[in-house]
């Protein structure tokens, strides 16, 4: 199918048996692809494959989609990645793509943005990618209104000061380690409605992934990870995710490919069993109304009986709603609005 761009994975499905390397599949018809979601696996190099070897020996429990490995690049595909990408995403494929360099990070901004006029991204970053110098070279994106950027798990004693300010510049948003840690949950109305998800690998522990280039020991557990992977998979808008940085030479156990199974497999447990449809009906909605004095306004929260999910109305506009969570609904009827909602009514 993108036989120009890619080349068959070393690794072989017959050698799993009742494991998730029994289902995945080399090659789907178009009309296929369209009756169900289809993930596609794309490595920029062989090193994908020792995590393919740890992914297929899990359960396989997901019968509302299907994986397709699309095997690594080769030259031409290293060349060309933004227009691979945009073609499989195209063909209602969702690329995950596995990366040992972080600079690719930069073809999947640019596919994505060369799809759709704007964009919605959630970047997990230890220092809100100041080694590739992310948020300058997306600062005209941004400027532009053709990307939305919420960045994850930044350290603030990695993470420069200039960093934080051109963030504020930008009017972006980033919930620091410690935020994420105090509660999780806070972090699924961020990743809720994403478009494109980045995982950069130095924003876990490095007790839990040794693989990695820098040598800070703090981050993210594991299965903090796997639960955010989880929250972007069940975005019903999600068109693409990468996860960079995996440096095959230094894990010498296997335990860091088995994170970034791990990371894919969650992820994929989020697109096949939490994921909702794009358009809210308000007929499947309980609505709450909460009075913020502080301006005399009634706010309208709603929340879906079936999953638990909630969302903020904004006044005035009767289809612009904010993902938010309990706590954020039960905080404002208390009088006290998180500093996320009021930025959204601020910019009202």
């Amino acid at each position: 199918m993108f036989e120009t761009w890619t080349e068959p994975s070393l690794i072989r499905y017959p050698d799993f048996h009742d494991t998730f390397g029994t289902y995945v599949i080399s090659s789907l018809s178009d009309s296929e692809i369209l009756n169900i979601p289809t993930i596609g696996l794309i490595g920029t190099d062989n090193s994908a494959d020792k995590i393919r070897k740890e992914l297929y020996a899990l359960a396989y429990p997901f019968s509302n989609c299907k994986v397709l490995d699309l095997g690594n690049l080769t030259k031409k595909g290293t060349d060309e990645l933004g227009v691979l990408l945009q073609e499989v995403i195209k063909k209602g494929i969702l690329p995950i793509l596995i990366s040992s360099d972080k600079g690719v990070i930069l073809e999947q901004v640019q596919a994505g943005t060369q799809l759709a006029p704007s964009s919605s991204w959630v970047v997990i970053h230890p220092t809100l990618g100041h080694d590739i110098h992310l948020l300058s070279k997306i600062e005209p994106l941004c400027l532009s209104g053709s990307i939305k950027v919420r960045f994850l798990g930044h350290q603030t004693h990695l993470t420069p000061a200039s960093a934080i300010a051109t963030l504020h510049d930008l009017d972006l948003e980033s919930l620091r380690l410690g935020h994420v840690r105090q509660n999780l949950d806070r972090v699924e109305p961020w990743c809720r409605s994403v478009d494109h998800a980045i995982f950069d690998v130095n924003a876990l522990r490095k007790t839990d992934f040794n693989a990695k280039a820098d040598s800070n020991p703090g981050g993210f557990f594991y299965e903090e990870a796997c639960k955010i992977a989880q929250f972007i998979g069940a975005s019903s808008h999600l068109q693409s995710f990468g996860i960079y940085g995996y440096q095959t030479q230094l894990d010498h156990d296997g335990i860091s490919a088995a994170v970034i199974a791990q990371l894919i497999w969650y992820t994929i447990d989020g697109l096949n069993n939490f994921r909702e449809e794009k358009n809210i009906q308000k007929q499947k909605l309980t609505q709450y109304i909460v009075h913020a004095s502080h301006n005399d306004m009634d706010i309208n929260f709603w929340k879906s009986q079936d999953s638990g999910r909630w969302w903020m109305e904004v006044p005035g506009h009767e289809h612009h709603w904010i993902s938010c969570t309990y706590d954020d609904y039960l905080e404002a009827s208390h009088g006290d609005f998180s500093q996320r909602l009021i930025n959204v009514l601020n910019r009202m």
